[in-house]
């Protein structure tokens, strides 16, 4: 953690800045999430995903424990608005240990001493039963669904193979429970953080 800006630490963790140090975690912890469908197993994207990544330091973050471990990363999506945007990501290694809400709170705590905010966007899977109810452990409370690009896409694949007469259910496998998930949003005030 020498040489390092942090952006917050309460004797348990540590948020920094993300920089070129994090790459090889940040890549593993992107195959952890997505598998071998990660985009950041493919050298060309990879490195085109990571500057952007960088282009955004301001915006994203790591974890770590206080004895430099890499936990995962923490992003503030519209850093500008009075509503930003929260998400987290862990190592597998690194979930359900509490680890979540209190590098959230730290996070939140830091931001709402650097500008008001009127509360933090949270954005979460309807297929992502454990982070719903963390979120909700720590006070979030839902405002509303959306679809994902995924389910309009699904959307307008059944309308087409609709009017071509397929049997839609045949496709169902092939999209998995994809198919219904839709997003909930939630809304962290920044007095729950």
């Amino acid at each position: 953690m020498m040489g390092r800006d942090i952006f917050a630490a309460d004797g348990e963790f540590i948020i920094c800045p993300i920089s070129n140090a994090d790459r090889c975690d940040y890549v593993e912890l992107h195959r952890q999430l997505n598998g071998e469908a990660s985009l950041y197993l493919n050298p060309v994207s990879r490195d085109m995903m990571w500057e952007q990544i960088l282009k955004n330091a301001d915006s994203v973050f790591s974890l770590f424990t206080e004895n430099g471990d890499y936990c995962g990363s923490i992003e503030l999506q519209q850093p500008d608005s009075n509503i930003p945007e929260i998400g987290i990501d862990l190592l597998e290694n690194k979930r359900n240990q509490g680890i979540a809400p209190k590098a959230v709170r730290l996070f939140a705590g830091r931001v709402c001493e650097i500008r008001k905010i009127d509360y933090f966007l949270i954005r979460i899977s309807s297929n992502n039963s454990h982070s719903k109810y963390v979120f909700e452990k720590m006070g979030a409370i839902k405002i509303g669904e959306e679809e994902t690009a995924f389910s309009r896409f699904v959307e307008e694949f059944s309308e087409i193979a609709e009017k071509e007469g397929q049997d839609l259910e045949r496709y169902r496998d092939l999209f998995g429970e994809s198919i219904d998930e839709v997003v909930y949003r939630y809304r962290l005030n920044p007095n729950k953080v």
